[in-house]
């Protein structure tokens, strides 16, 4: 299954409307993210925490996942670099069921 995950990664980021950045587990990270959020062209921000999903469109709130998300954006790998990292990580896992 993780292996199918991956490749459809792979394959998504080769659309030309589509951009997917990975942070390398390598890289440190001074802001972490607490939460998962999904944000919406800087007007709209979603923040999924395990019992709730928080929408909002107060300017601060916004801002503040918008600078979190350009913190990731810059640390993110993506192209062919991304592909490379993520096929890598699929070949790991598909070895290590092999021997399992």
């Amino acid at each position: 299954m993780m292996a199918a995950q991956l490749d459809k990664i792979i394959g998504m980021s080769r659309m030309p409307n589509v951009s997917i950045g990975v942070v390398p587990l390598s890289v440190q990270m001074v802001d972490l993210p607490s939460s998962s959020f999904v944000l919406f062209d800087k007007r709209l921000v979603i923040v999924e925490i395990p019992h709730a999903e928080i929408t909002t469109t107060e300017f601060r709130d916004v801002e503040l996942y918008a600078e979190k998300f350009e913190g990731f954006e810059q640390v993110a790998v993506s192209g062919e670099d991304m592909r490379s990292l993520v096929a890598g990580i699929r070949d790991d896992f598909l070895r290590e069921q092999e021997t399992g």
